[in-house]
């Protein structure tokens, strides 16, 4: 079954205000219309894995190479620079931009994951000089080339399921907790996100761009991306993410009753999750009172809507297993358990106060 949208026109010049999108086009090509019209010393940065991408760049006079280290401060000892290109994760993609931020220089990047993170945030957190700093980026162009991207499809697919679960999250927060969702922002992130079955590779990274600008506008991001980095190290950890939270909130729509004389014990929590005490949002009593009232008014909504998302998981894990080969799905329980804390803002963090985290 072929996706039932139409996915945005995305042109070339894309900045963190949305402006535009990714360039659909090889390195090469991209790389030569990019240094035609710049002047100066051309900046190449990759991580290692990225380089040879860039490799017929590097081979220009005008060309000075570095492969990135995790540090966005190296660059900095150069001078003369006119221009920055660079290839390869959301890290170097960040330190590319931050250096090209300070300087004021024309910067193209060039991806190597379909979920194009670090190509469209206004700002982010690099490490400079062995501290991590909250920074504004420069607007780039953004080249996305399909084969160097080849690898990550199956992720990038995850992740737009990842999203549609963001979104039914906030709407359920907002339900329960009676904070505001939807929108225009909201309502173009659903209509790019549900029902998404199979996609060619093109229309994954089209629409992961597209999200990405969403979310810098104020889409929900979720706190399915705080779960899929502690599952760093499976395959495709956005699916795993989605799955383990998608099977936890169903959970708690189907049988959970929230716990009315139960107190977590939020320190012993803390210190589990590695985190501090006192960033945790305990909720009043009146709060948590209300709270429940209002989750029983919105379940009967809340969990129709979970069942169909859940009714897409056959169709949408064949799609990714023509991608990549998949181990059997066994979340890591103290993961889950540790999100409310890692992810104060989240779903779970109120499916803890209700006492429905503790058996898990």
């Amino acid at each position: 079954m072929r996706l039932g949208l139409s996915v945005p026109k995305m042109n070339a010049g894309a900045g963190a205000d949305g402006g535009g999108g990714p360039i659909l086009s090889s390195v090469k090509e991209g790389a030569e219309a990019f240094l035609s019209r710049t002047a100066g010393k051309a900046l190449l940065m990759a991580d290692s894995a990225a380089f040879s991408a860039l490799l017929p760049a590097s081979r220009l006079s005008r060309a000075v190479s570095l492969i990135y280290d995790g540090d966005a401060l190296a660059p900095f000892a150069l001078s003369d620079v006119g221009c920055v290109l660079a290839s390869g994760g959301a890290d170097v993609l960040r330190a590319a931009r931050f250096f090209a931020e300070v300087r004021r220089l024309p910067c193209a990047l060039f991806p190597t994951q379909a979920a194009c993170d670090g190509a469209f945030e206004a700002s982010a957190r690099v490490r400079l000089s062995g501290q991590e700093m909250q920074v504004r980026l420069a607007d780039a162009d953004v080249v996305c080339d399909l084969t160097l991207m080849n690898n990550s499809m199956a992720e990038g697919y995850a992740r737009i399921l990842l999203t549609r679960l963001a979104l039914f999250e906030a709407k359920m927060l907002g339900r329960i907790c009676r904070r505001p969702f939807g929108g225009a922002v909201y309502e173009e992130a659903f209509s790019l996100t549900d029902g998404v079955r199979a996609l060619r590779a093109e229309e994954i990274v089209k629409i992961n761009a597209r999200v990405r600008v969403l979310e810098e506008q104020g889409a929900p991001i979720g706190e399915g991306t705080v779960l899929r980095e502690r599952y760093a190290g499976v395959p495709v950890p956005a699916l795993y993410a989605q799955r383990a939270l998608s099977a936890l909130y169903y959970a708690a729509l189907k049988k959970g009753v929230p716990r009315r004389y139960f107190v977590p014990d939020y320190r012993a929590r803390a210190a589990a999750a590695g985190t501090k005490y006192a960033d945790q949002a305990v909720p009043a009593p009146s709060e948590y009172a209300a709270r429940a009232m209002a989750l029983e008014r919105a379940r009967g909504e809340l969990l129709t809507e979970i069942v169909h998302l859940r009714r897409e998981h056959p169709a949408q894990l064949r799609e990714i297993r023509t991608q990549v080969r998949l181990l059997p799905f066994t979340p890591d329980l103290h993961e889950l358990n540790c999100l409310p804390e890692r992810a104060p803002g989240g779903l779970c963090a109120v499916l803890r106060d209700f006492g429905l985290l503790e058996n898990i």
